[in-house]
């Protein structure tokens, strides 16, 4: 009986002194999951990885850089931008595209490029389609502009953060083009957009498209006879050493697009949603406006300096000639279109 009552006292000690450790191992436990969780807090930034084509000179490359900084600013470094200028992650189709398989996080381009995934996204390089930069400002800073990015994400799956002035897109030409009837047979580079195509194809022209960064060479070249951009990317990508004429038709107001994939966006926090919201429309937006306003008159003369030869031509002709664009070639966008023409 002795022995049973030591074995037993024995066996109650030791299963006392395991529960006891037990207790101590949960405790364990609770410290380890509240040094986690204090980790998680002080969590390594998010970076995201942002690309765009033009050369760092170029305003809008200019603006994203003060996109960047803000983000980190806003954020309290907790969001970080990295940006990959003058087409190191590719051009603008494969940056796009690359939102969707992580090659890159943000885009910023000519929201005309957006067609490719979105039919609303067609609105963007409607020719003639806004009469002023104040035309352009109600539009996508408006009702309507929004509207236009609700119709892509749920078309695409891309979010448009913000729209960006770009200025108008001129035509220059290695020949004096003053009617239509001056671009018969014209190789005139263009963006790889369906409007852009069918617009110039209507005017009589050749439109190629081609990426941006093999313009110049095809200018310099002769495989193709022309181009059309805004008067800052005009000057500071050099054209006025490879082409002549320096056309004032102002046919495109395109605005700049900053885009997210809509799955990278929702995968952060409310807080950084906030953060890229505000910086897309903080002082990189208010810096390409600013600059692209009072640069336009500079650049003109700077390009006329460098060689370029001013032409003015029959603009009424040119937009008589496009009677009927939207409807008879792209009747899906005939809604949105009126409802910009009307945003007055």
């Amino acid at each position: 009986m002795k022995k049973w009552l030591t074995s037993s006292a024995a066996l109650i000690l030791s299963l006392a002194m395991l529960a006891g450790c037990g207790s101590n191992s949960g405790n364990g436990s609770a410290s380890t999951g509240e040094s986690g969780q204090e980790q998680a807090g002080q969590a390594e930034p998010v970076t995201l990885r942002l690309g765009h084509v033009w050369p760092n000179t170029e305003i809008h490359a200019q603006a994203v850089e003060k996109f960047a900084a803000e983000v980190e600013e806003k954020s309290n470094g907790a969001v970080k931008v990295e940006v990959y200028g003058d087409g190191v992650l590719g051009d603008d189709k494969d940056l796009l595209e690359g939102l969707k398989v992580g090659t890159a996080d943000i885009w910023v381009g000519g929201a005309g490029v957006l067609s490719g995934a979105s039919a609303t996204a067609k609105i963007f390089t409607v020719p003639f389609m806004l009469d002023s930069q104040e035309h352009f400002n109600k539009v996508y800073d408006g009702e309507v502009g929004q509207e236009i990015s609700d119709r892509i994400q749920q078309e695409s799956g891309y979010k448009v953060l913000s729209y960006w002035t770009r200025g108008a897109r001129w035509l220059t030409v290695n020949k004096e083009v003053k009617t239509p009837q001056d671009m018969a047979g014209l190789k005139i580079r263009v963006p790889d957009s369906p409007v852009f195509v069918k617009s110039f194809e209507q005017l009589g022209a050749a439109p190629t498209p081609m990426n941006f960064g093999e313009v110049f060479t095809s200018l310099q070249q002769g495989v193709i006879d022309g181009q059309e951009n805004p008067l800052s990317l005009i000057y500071n990508s050099k054209f006025n050493e490879v082409v002549k004429y320096l056309v004032k038709t102002e046919h495109v107001r395109e605005p700049i697009a900053m885009v997210i994939s809509e799955a990278k966006f929702n995968s952060l926090s409310p807080e950084q949603q906030q953060v890229l919201l505000d910086a897309a429309n903080g002082a990189g937006k208010q810096y390409a406006y600013d600059e692209v306003v009072k640069g336009d008159a500079e650049f003109l003369q700077k390009l006329q300096e460098g060689g370029m030869t001013l032409v003015e031509p029959d603009l009424a002709a040119f937009q008589a000639k496009l009677d009927g664009f939207v409807d008879t070639n792209f009747p899906e966008i005939k809604e949105i279109y009126e409802k910009v023409r009307a945003a007055k």
